[in-house]
């Protein structure tokens, strides 16, 4: 179904479905032993600690998708910033110019200047979900993610770890297998492999607890 968002057409049926597939709520979930919890609670404690959470992160990023059935990967590249308590901005820069902003009300995506898609997260309560995972996941939040995934991982030496990610609602397994996570005093790169075989991987660099240019007006 087309849609027309600040003048934009754009067709977001297949974006609300993936989204929502990803977020839908279920009364299914997932068993864990108490032995289990202990273990959980002991390394999302660990990972914690060795994780900063600054007011402000920016940073570059490299995201390659491969797909089943495609020899060679899907690069992008480009930066983001993470404002803590305020959203998300991804800015793909290669090979086509987009960006993605995420606050706790919306996500909103546009291309050229002009908004292509915009969901309202308060008439989604399924977005909210997806909304809290995103930034969990960039924002280095170890426990509002252990509310979504069950964990699994080590840590090693003096600050790195890595964490393995199950999704505890069934329904997500309908669309996302596993998350992996390993970083420092930062998350540094992040593997997600898809119900369809679909792996995304992203690396990043460069990172710096400062605000860009702009600082919160970039959310408003």
């Amino acid at each position: 179904m087309d849609t027309m968002q600040d003048g934009v057409t754009t067709n977001v049926d297949p974006i609300r479905r993936r989204l929502l597939a990803m977020g839908a709520l279920s009364a299914i979930v997932l068993p864990t032993s108490a032995l289990a919890a202990t273990d959980e609670a002991a390394l999302m404690k660990g990972v914690q600690s060795r994780l900063r959470q600054p007011e402000w992160l920016r940073g570059d990023f490299e995201q390659s998708k491969q797909v089943p059935g495609f020899k060679k990967p899907v690069v992008s590249r480009g930066d983001f910033v993470v404002a803590r308590g305020r959203g998300v901005l991804w800015h793909t820069r290669t090979p086509f110019e987009s960006e993605l902003r995420l606050t706790r009300d919306e996500i909103r995506a546009s291309q050229g200047g002009a908004t292509a898609m915009r969901m309202d997260a308060q008439r989604e309560p399924a977005l909210r979900l997806v909304n809290e995972m995103m930034f969990a996941l960039l924002g280095g939040d170890v426990g509002a993610l252990s509310k979504l995934f069950v964990m699994d991982g080590e840590l090693t030496g003096a600050t790195a770890w890595k964490l393995d990610l199950r999704p505890r609602q069934a329904s997500w397994l309908q669309v996302l297998q596993r998350l992996a996570l390993s970083g420092d005093t930062h998350v540094r790169a992040v593997e997600l492999v898809e119900a369809g075989g679909d792996i995304t991987r992203i690396a990043f660099s460069n990172l710096r607890e400062s605000a860009p240019e702009g600082g919160a007006r970039l959310f408003d």
